[in-house]
């Protein structure tokens, strides 16, 4: 259903207003729009803490003029585990990890074996997301959708239109890109040999020709190069900085070719990101005191294994036991680097699935303290140095892992700073300036930073 006139007629006065004073460029300058529909445009910026958003000389002047035009959080709490999927799946459904199920990059598989389990990236969305998205939603009421490097998505019928993190050399908006001599089909080919800023760039051109050729209703993009970054150098260092400068410029791009294509006044661009980052000098290898106990020989009656990421280590146990889970338990409690160790009862406190929700949920859960991050290795010591690295994955309430939030364009109410919130609001925020339904879910729409109304759910 269309909004009221008079609320877009505000609606449309505000965003002109934002493209002559943030863009530079003439009213003159905008197409006609392709649509008639509200649109929303969703820039993750990977592991963007809330701390460096408000350094006052941080070199990103596009960002500073959607949060002069709109709305920003003083910070975005992630969901557990603070890492990347599963706080791009909450974004994307409105539910945490106790519901969508997505606890690592990837899904979990041969664990609770004989044998070390692993982590398959490349699987099916239906596998494994178990609850239903907003673009879903979209999709189904007949909205044009659009991914570009979204995460958990794989294969996902909700989208139109796709250029995956792993390219398809002959997916259609590669073909478009290949033909525009934006890119070769060797580089195509070997997407991921070179770095991750000429990665982000590609990503970018992707968006802005799928902006241009198909008028998204609702596009997701995602960018990693500050992510890459501060896990080769930690955080809060001019090599972050930099790298937010060139991300600021990404972004307006992304604004640019909205206004080329038309569809300035009736879109919203929600910037955010997924977790923040800290620094680490020591590294802990809970492989290693599972193998010196036992519990990895051939004869292990209950063979035990680790899957880490940074600041958490799932173990998983064959036919655990509330005996063996308190065994299990002590022999990590009180070690170095340790910050905490949970039951899957304790671990379900904070948003985690139970093994009886989900076969990825782990027997035991293990915390880093700060400075130090969980790795892979069965072998040495358990405790290693490193140079100065960083990493995420601490618990949601570590005021370093606090994403950001910025909101600003149709629909988009100028409220300036807003209290922190979490981000499994964003889905339901979406839903509303798209006018789709989401169903019962965790998160609740933001109200208060709406136009209201802004429309009414299909």
């Amino acid at each position: 259903m269309m909004c009221p006139a008079s609320s877009l007629l505000r609606n449309a006065v505000a965003a002109a207003l934002f493209l002559a004073c943030s863009v530079g460029l003439p009213l003159c300058a905008q197409a006609a729009p392709a649509a008639q529909g509200p649109k929303v445009v969703v820039i993750s910026l990977d592991a963007f803490a809330a701390a460096s958003l408000h350094e006052p000389e941080l070199p990103a002047p596009t960002l500073q003029a959607l949060m002069r035009r709109g709305a920003y959080a003083v910070a975005m709490q992630p969901i557990n585990p603070t890492i990347t999927w599963p706080n791009h799946t909450a974004m994307v459904t409105g539910d945490d990890a106790s519901l969508h199920h997505v606890l690592v990059n990837g899904l979990i598989v041969n664990q609770r074996a004989a044998t070390p389990p692993r982590i398959e990236m490349w699987v099916p969305k239906s596998r494994l997301v178990a609850v239903p998205t907003v673009y879903d939603a979209a999709h189904q009421a007949g909205l044009t959708t659009a991914q570009v490097d979204w995460v958990a998505i794989e294969d996902a019928a909700g989208i139109d239109w796709p250029f995956a993190e792993r390219p398809d050399p002959d997916g259609a908006i590669e073909q478009d890109l290949l033909r525009q001599g934006v890119i070769t089909h060797d580089q195509l080919v070997h997407f991921g040999e070179p770095s991750q800023a000429w990665r982000d760039r590609m990503y970018t051109r992707a968006a802005i020709d799928i902006i241009r050729q198909h008028h998204p209703d609702l596009l997701l993009l995602h960018l990693l190069a500050l992510d890459s970054i501060e896990h080769e150098t930690g955080f809060g260092n001019d090599s972050g900085r930099n790298t937010i400068a060139f991300l600021d410029d990404r972004v307006k791009e992304v604004v640019d070719a909205v206004r080329a294509a038309g569809d300035f006044d009736r879109t919203t661009f929600i910037i955010v990101s997924d977790h923040g980052q800290r620094s680490v000098h020591q590294l802990l290898h809970p492989n290693v005191l599972l193998k010196q106990a036992g519990l990895q020989a051939a004869s292990a009656t209950q063979p035990s294994y680790s899957i880490v990421d940074g600041g958490y280590a799932l173990i998983y146990q064959r036919h655990a036991t509330a005996a063996s889970t308190a065994a299990l338990k002590s022999l990590f409690a009180g070690k170095p680097g340790i910050r905490s160790v949970l039951t899957p009862a304790e671990a379900a406190k904070s948003g985690w699935p139970t093994p009886a929700q989900s076969d990825q949920a782990p027997d035991l859960l293990l915390y880093a303290t700060d400075g130090y991050a969980f790795r892979e290795g069965d072998t040495g010591d358990y405790v290693t140095a490193t140079k100065e690295v960083g990493d995420h994955g601490y618990p949601n309430s570590d005021p370093l892992m606090q994403g950001i939030f910025i909101a600003a364009g149709f629909g988009i109410r100028p409220k300036g700073e807003i209290p922190a919130f979490l981000n499994v609001d964003i889905a339901p925020t979406i839903a509303q300036l798209l006018h789709v339904s989401l169903g019962t879910i965790q998160g609740k729409p933001l109200t208060d930073i709406l136009e209201s109304p802004v429309g009414v759910a299909k």
